[in-house]
């Protein structure tokens, strides 16, 4: 009876072992290998293009050592895991994929919302992608996809979208937008404007305010921009951010009314160049206007804000 139940475990041993190396069993919440058993569905080969057995996984700090003065960013969105895959052929060219886990399907879309300045249906049309030039970045559930096949040529384009709807395929979760997206007013919005982030950094990349972190955004913030086509010399900005309690929303208000406004008893007023800026809070909701032609347009977006 004791040899018989050893040999009942090994053998459920080997066959869980089997399973994980063959992708076919979920790993629970280890991300690294949820990323390897992914690129494990993928074909040995594309076209001409044949999967390298040589792989990389990166995670935590790790990803320093992979993207040099890059990292930064993916880590400011709670980055989990990247998995990078090349494909190879018979002149030594490459197919390079990287998959990131990013921990939720709202990171995800952070990560893809930071560079894109379109989108397309090259993956899918339920997916949001970008391709050009032979880089393609997508997103979908937990994860950001990018494929880099340069230099570009027909034949490589083609290879790339197989690999992209074959990885597509093998995401099983929702594609999930952050909530605060939807407070946005659609009016008059730049679709491809709008930006997502959590950290103070990235908000002087789309409009400067400060070099300082004077709105207190820190990793409990959710914050969301995006340009609006007003009658003026400029797009005017609007920014929604979601704070964690009334009091961190309170004292980021305070900050912004007395570093930016004329007056900072008054929610509105213009600047030398006639554009005007203003601010509202809802609680622990802060809406910033900035760049707006006139105080009537500059209230208008505010007040567009679907929890105001």
């Amino acid at each position: 009876m004791k040899n018989r139940t050893h040999l009942l475990t090994l053998t459920l041993i080997f066959s869980l072992l089997l399973l994980f190396l063959t992708g076919k069993v979920a790993m629970g919440n280890d991300s690294a290998a949820n990323l390897r058993a992914l690129v494990q569905e993928l074909p040995e080969t594309i076209e001409e293009w044949h999967k390298s057995p040589e792989f990389s996984i990166y995670t935590g700090d790790d990803l320093y050592t992979y993207i040099n003065g890059g990292a930064e960013l993916y880590i400011s969105y709670h980055f989990s895991a990247l998995i990078s895959q090349p494909y190879v052929n018979k002149d030594n060219d490459e197919i390079k994929i990287d998959i990131f886990d990013m921990g939720s399907s709202e990171n995800a879309y952070g990560i893809f919302s930071h560079s894109r300045e379109t989108i397309d249906d090259f993956v899918g049309p339920k997916i949001e992608s970008e391709y050009g030039g032979g880089l393609l970045t997508f997103w979908k559930g937990q994860y950001y996809v990018s494929i880099l096949a340069y230099p570009e040529t027909e034949s490589r384009k083609l290879s790339v979208q197989q690999l992209a709807r074959k990885i597509a395929a093998q995401i099983q979760s929702a594609s999930v937008k952050p909530q605060i997206v939807a407070l946005l007013p659609r009016d008059d919005i730049q679709p491809y404007s709008i930006k997502y982030f959590k950290h103070f950094t990235w908000i002087n990349m789309y409009h400067f305010f400060a070099n300082e972190n004077l709105l207190n955004i820190d990793h409990r913030t959710e914050a969301v921009m995006a340009k609006y086509s007003v009658d003026g010399p400029k797009a005017a900005v609007l920014l929604v951010l979601q704070y964690p309690d009334i009091g961190a929303a309170a004292a980021a208000h305070r900050a912004f009314r007395d570093t930016f406004l004329t007056d900072p008893n008054q929610e509105f007023s213009s600047d030398a160049d006639q554009l005007w800026s203003g601010c509202q809070r809802d609680d622990n909701l802060l809406v910033i206007v900035a760049d707006a032609p006139s105080l009537e347009a500059a209230q208008n977006l505010v007040r567009g804000v679907k929890q105001l």
